[in-house]
């Protein structure tokens, strides 16, 4: 199985975690964990790291420490929207 295949199979997990998360309109940050999505299965962890560079990369998320994104609930629509095309 190839890498992009690998980050694809994890890429609805990790939208419907977004999803869940973003509902709520308590905080301006949401914290995205990869514990919470993938338990300790070590490929999916490393399949979110690759699907979480590309927001961090263009500004939209930040990596706070290893295993744990920093997302704006303002720009939640919009990385959600370049999630779904990588489908």
């Amino acid at each position: 199985m190839n890498s992009a295949r690998k980050v694809k199979q994890y890429l609805p997990a990790l939208i419907w975690y977004l999803q869940r998360r973003g509902r709520g309109n308590r905080c301006v940050v949401i914290a995205v964990r990869s514990r919470e999505i993938c338990g300790v299965d070590r490929r999916c962890g490393l399949a979110l790291y690759r699907l979480m560079t590309a927001p961090a990369a263009q500004g939209l998320a930040r990596r706070h420490k290893r295993g744990v994104y920093l997302r704006e609930r303002s720009a939640l629509d919009k990385v959600l929207t370049m999630l779904r095309g990588q489908i």
